[in-house]
């Protein structure tokens, strides 16, 4: 690894320009270390976090697909590159990314394994065997013993042989029984949630509340409280609106959920709930930050929310990660698009 130097405004909080230096070991220092390369760039984050993401997922022409464990390490490789230096997959299809092993020039990888849905409620393509009710724990406890730091539970979900909308997937108080089981093996959950009553969910002591389009004001209070997450994807949500097959009740529903979800945002901020950037299977960070933003939060809260908040819920330093813009992406987040430079892992990759 080289040293490196850089000289500008730390995002995304700070005004005033500073210079410091990250030597061999990934070290931050506030004087000079020796043949450090001082780095483009006037403005400095350590790396943008996309803490949703599925990058064993893919699109094709009928919907989505699962990737194989090389097309996933492109994918990450690909983030990489573009400044995202630390991904939370939330779930891959049979869980090969918990066969990825993290190298030079990807991202920092914390991960969940397969999907937990009892059958017809998920994505056929994706979630490989389904699990009922009875065996969710186990299930649970063998991701976690292949390496999951994380579990993904689908919460509610459309019955899709019936075409009916989204309703819940699983009692409460099974879920409630997979989180204490899982807390003592060491792992966290999250759940996908997207209809009404998910502070139901947040009460069973789930870790992170993944899109949350069925939070109230009291559910994100006892958020609070709790330090749970709330990773909103407003990307993916108004991808959803703009489907052209899904049901007109749906689609109101999802329109009301777009409104819960401007009008908490900001109060889940004040709050301090760590509302956390993430793409799912749409979008970009840059795009997810802009959203953010146009929710109501301010500009760098929406740049914390992909950066320095998901960097502290999932407890992950920013050692050896630097990326750098010519210009502040708190007045235009299409900035963090294109970084003057990247350093992840302590490799420069561009």
């Amino acid at each position: 690894m080289t040293a490196w130097a850089v000289r500008g405004v730390e995002l995304p909080f700070g005004e005033e320009i500073a210079s410091w230096w990250i030597d061999a070991s990934g070290s931050i220092h506030d004087r000079p270390v020796a043949s450090a390369d001082l780095l483009p760039g006037g403005f400095i984050l350590p790396g943008l976090v996309d803490a949703h993401a599925h990058p064993a997922v893919g699109s094709g022409p009928a919907g989505l697909v699962a990737l194989d464990e090389d097309a996933a390490r492109a994918t990450l490789i690909a983030w990489a590159r573009a400044g995202v230096t630390l991904v939370r997959d939330v779930g891959s299809p049979g869980g090969v990314i918990l066969e990825l092993t993290s190298g030079p020039g990807m991202p920092v990888l914390q991960a969940a394994g397969r999907f937990l849905a009892p059958a017809g409620r998920y994505f056929p393509d994706l979630l490989g065997a389904p699990v009922a009710e009875a065996g969710l724990v186990s299930a649970a406890l063998a991701e976690i013993g292949r390496g999951a730091g994380w579990v993904k539970v689908i919460a509610d979900f459309p019955d899709l042989a019936a075409g009916t909308d989204a309703e819940a997937t699983y009692r409460i108080e099974a879920i409630a029984r997979l989180v204490a089981a899982a807390h003592e093996a060491g792992a966290r959950v999250a759940v996908h949630s997207t209809v009404p009553g998910a502070g139901e969910l947040v009460a069973a002591g789930v870790d992170s509340v993944e899109h949350g389009f069925g939070l109230d004001e009291r559910a994100i209070r006892d958020m609070a409280g709790r330090g749970t997450a709330w990773t909103p994807t407003l990307g993916a949500l108004l991808a959803l609106l703009d489907a052209p097959d899904i049901t007109p009740g749906r689609r109101r529903r999802l329109r009301e959920g777009l409104a819960r979800v401007t009008e908490l945002l900001p109060l889940a901020v004040r709050l301090g709930v760590p509302v956390l950037a993430g793409t799912d299977v749409t979008g970009s960070i840059p795009g997810e930050v802009a959203l953010l933003a146009q929710m109501g939060l301010e500009p760098q809260d929406a740049l914390a929310a992909a950066s320095t908040w998901p960097r502290r819920f999932l407890g992950v330093a920013a050692a050896a990660d630097i990326v750098t813009y010519h210009h502040d992406p708190r007045e235009d987040p299409g900035q963090l698009a294109h970084p003057a430079a990247v350093v992840a892992g302590g490799s420069r990759l561009r």
